[in-house]
C-alpha cells in the first residue's frame, strides 16, 4: 500500500501480557472497582472504573492550563479556547503542561512520570518501565493537598504535543483510553503514549508528516523502515531509521549495502547519517563524508541512493559474546580490555553474540552505552539477559530487528533471535531462515547463522544451555543441508567442532563468569575468523588476561 505524504492517524494499543521480568510491576485489569482515593480532597476515584478518570478528565477539569515557557503554543493549537497561566502560577490544582525539565519536581515519585538518564536524555517511566526516546508523552492524574491535578509533560515537545493530541482526541470522543494501558494506583492514574512521525519534533501533526499515536503497555513501537519527511516517503533497506531530525535521516546500518528510496519525490533536499558502516570497504555515492570510523553522511535530493560492499575476497571477522557481568550495573573490566583489543584489530566488523548487560534494566545499558566505543561496526544476537523486561524496548531501540542478514564476500550472515519464544525459533523463524539460506544459495555465498543459545551444550553432561531439542534438531538440519557454519555464544566457554555434522563455534568468554576450566575452553577470549574464498574459514582464539 502506497503511504500518503498527509498526515494519517493510526492508533493502536500495545498491550502488556503479564508480569515485567523483575519488575514488580502489576498488570492491568479490567476490575470497574478500583482503589477507593485515601485522599479527602480532589477525585474520588473509587467512582471511576480505571482508564475514565483520564477518559473524563474534561468534565472533571476546566481547560485552564499551568503552562512550561516555550510551551504555550502548544496549548493553544490543540486546545485553542483554553486559558493559558504561566507555570509560575501553578499551586498543586488544575491542569499542568511542563517541559520535561519542570516536571521533575512536581512528578517526583509518582508511578508515572519523566526523568533524565543520561546518555538517553530524558525518558519516560511507568510503575516498572523506562521508555526511551524523543516521541513519548505521559498523563498523570492524581490529588494533592489544595485538590486534583493533571500533570501532561513528556521526553521532548514532540512527546508533550503527543500527549495533548491524545487528549484532545479523548475530550471529543474520537478516542478512548485503553484501560489495559492505563495505569491505576489508588488514587493515581497514568498513562505514557507515543508518536512516530513527527520529524521534525515540534509536537503537532503537520501535513507533510505521516502521523502514528499509540498507548503503551509495556512494549514500545518502532517504525523501522520509512518515514515521511516533508513530503517525501523515505524507504530504507539494509538499515533501520533510527531517528529524524528535522530534515536530517539517521539510519543504522544493518550490513554492507543499504538503499534509500523516496517515493514521489519533491525534490526536497535531505541530510542521511548513516551509522555502523565500515566506509573503508564501501562504494560511496558521490558527496558522501566519511564522519568518523563508521558514520558516513551525504546530504542530496536525488530520489534514490545506495552505499555498497567493495569486491572483497578475504577479510576478517571479530566475534565474542557474553560480556554482561555477573550482577550489577557496570560492565566488566575484561570486556572492557578486549573491546579495547578488539578495537586495535584489523578487521571488517564485529559480531557480539549477545548478553550486554545482566538483566535488561535502563541502568545497566546506560552504564553500558557510556563505554561503547568501537572502530567497525558492530552486529549483535540478542541475549536472554538483555532481552527482557525494559530492556527489549531499549534493544531496539538501540539496535533494531532482531532477525536480519546481510552479504560480504562470498558470505551470507544471518542473525536471529532464539532466546525470545523459551530458546526456540518459531515456524515463522524457520520461514525466513530458510529463505536467506535459499538467497545465499543462489548467490554462490556460504552462509553463516549467528544466534545467542547454540543446538548443543558441549560441556560433560551438559544441554541446559542449548536451544530447545527440537528447534535444535531442525536447526541443525538446515545448516547441514545448505553447509553452514555457525557463531553462538550463551555458555561461558570458548568451543571449536562439529556436531551432527555441523561445523560451529561457541564463543562466550567476553567477561561473563566461565562456565569451564581452562583446559575446557573456560577461559575470556575473542575469536578472529578470517573469511576465505571458497567458504574456508580460519579460526583464531585470542586469550584475554583479566
Amino acid at each position: 500500500m502506497r503511504r500518503s505524504a498527509a498526515m494519517v492517524l493510526l492508533v493502536l494499543v500495545v498491550v502488556s501480557a503479564g508480569c515485567i521480568g523483575g519488575s514488580g510491576a502489576p498488570t492491568a485489569s479490567s476490575s470497574t472497582s478500583p482503589a477507593t482515593s485515601t485522599s479527602t480532597v480532589g477525585i474520588d476515584f473509587g467512582k471511576y472504573p480505571q482508564g475514565s478518570v483520564i477518559g473524563n478528565w474534561s468534565e472533571i477539569f476546566n481547560e485552564t492550563f499551568y503552562v512550561s515557557a516555550g510551551y504555550e503554543g502548544l496549548v493553544k493549537h490543540y486546545f485553542p479556547n483554553a486559558k493559558v497561566l504561566p507555570f509560575s502560577d501553578y499551586r498543586g490544582k488544575g491542569i499542568a503542561v511542563l517541559s520535561p525539565k519542570d516536571s521533575h519536581d512536581v512528578l517526583f515519585g509518582k508511578p508515572v512520570h519523566v526523568t533524565k538518564i543520561e546518555p538517553f536524555g530524558y525518558v519516560a517511566y511507568r510503575y516498572g518501565i523506562h521508555y526511551v526516546g524523543p516521541w513519548l508523552g505521559t498523563i498523570s492524574i492524581f490529588n494533592t493537598d489544595n485538590g486534583s491535578t493533571m500533570v501532561v509533560t513528556g521526553t521532548s515537545k514532540a512527546g508533550v504535543g503527543a500527549a495533548l493530541y491524545f487528549l484532545k482526541e479523548v475530550k471529543e470522543g474520537k478516542l478512548k483510553p485503553d484501560f489495559r494501558a492505563v495505569l491505576r494506583v489508588g488514587a493515581f492514574e497514568g498513562e505514557v503514549v507515543q508518536e512516530i512521525g513527527d520529524v521534525n519534533l515540534n509536537g503537532i501533526p503537520d501535513d507533510d508528516e505521516h502521523y502514528q499515536l499509540y498507548q503503551l503497555g509495556m512494549m514500545e513501537h518502532f517504525n523501522y523502515y520509512w518515514r515521511v519527511v516533508k513530503g517525501e516517503n523515505v524507504t530504507v533497506t539494509g538499515g533501520v531509521i533510527r531517528l529524524v531530525n528535522g530534515t536530517t535521516v539517521y539510519i543504522r546500518a544493518l550490513g554492507f549495502n543499504v538503499t534509500v528510496k523516496i517515493e514521489n519525490p519533491r525534490n526536497v533536499t535531505l541530510k542521511y547519517v548513516i551509522e555502523n558502516v565500515n566506509p573503508k570497504l564501501l562504494v560511496l555515492p558521490r558527496g558522501a563524508k566519511i564522519i568518523g570510523n563508521t558514520t558516513v553522511e551525504l546530504t542530496t535530493r536525488e530520489p534514490s541512493f545506495s552505499i555498497v560492499a567493495k569486491n572483497v575476497s578475504e577479510y576478517r571477522v571479530l566475534a565474542f559474546g557474553d560480556h554482561r557481568p555477573p550482577s550489577g550495573d557496570q560492565p566488566p573490566e575484561v570486556f572492557l580490555k578486549i573491546m579495547d583489543d578488539i578495537n586495535k584489530e584489523d578487521g571488517a566488523f564485529v559480531i557480539d553474540g549477545g548478553d550486554l548487560v545482566y538483566s535488561g534494566t535502563i541502568y545497566q545499558w546506560a552504564n553500558l552505552m557510556e563505554v561503547w566505543h568501537w572502530n567497525k561496526p558492530v552486529f549483535i544476537a540478542a541475549g536472554n539477559h538483555e532481552y527482557q523486561g525494559e530492556g527489549i524496548n531499549i534493544f531496539h531501540y538501540l539496535f533494531g530487528p532482531t532477525d536480519y542478514a546481510f552479504s560480504l564476500g562470498g558470505y551470507r550472515y544471518i542473525f536471529a533471535n532464539d532466546v525470545m519464544h523459551d530458546y526456540s525459533l518459531t515456524d515463522e523463524q524457520f520461514a525466513w531462515l530458510r529463505k536467506q539460506l535459499e538467497i545465499a544459495k543462489a548467490r554462490g555465498e556460504k552462509p553463516v547463522i549467528i544466534m545467542h543459545a547454540p543446538p548443543y551444550d558441549p560441556r560433560p553432561g551438559g544441554d541446559d544451555h542449548a536451544m530447545s531439542e527440537a528447534s535444535a534438531k531442525e536447526l541443525l538440519k538446515l545448516m547441514r543441508e545448505y553447509d553452514a557454519f555457525g557463531i553462538f555464544s550463551h555458555i561461558h566457554l570458548y568451543w571449536n567442532g562439529t556436531y551432527d555434522g555441523v561445523h560451529f563455534i561457541i564463543t562466550g568468554g567476553g567477561g561473563a563468569p566461565l562456565y569451564a576450566p581452562p583446559d575446557e575452553g573456560g577461559f575470556y577470549h575473542y575469536v578472529i575468523l578470517t573469511m576465505e574464498p571458497g567458504g574456508r574459514i580460519a579460526i583464531k582464539v585470542v586469550k584475554v588476561s583479566p
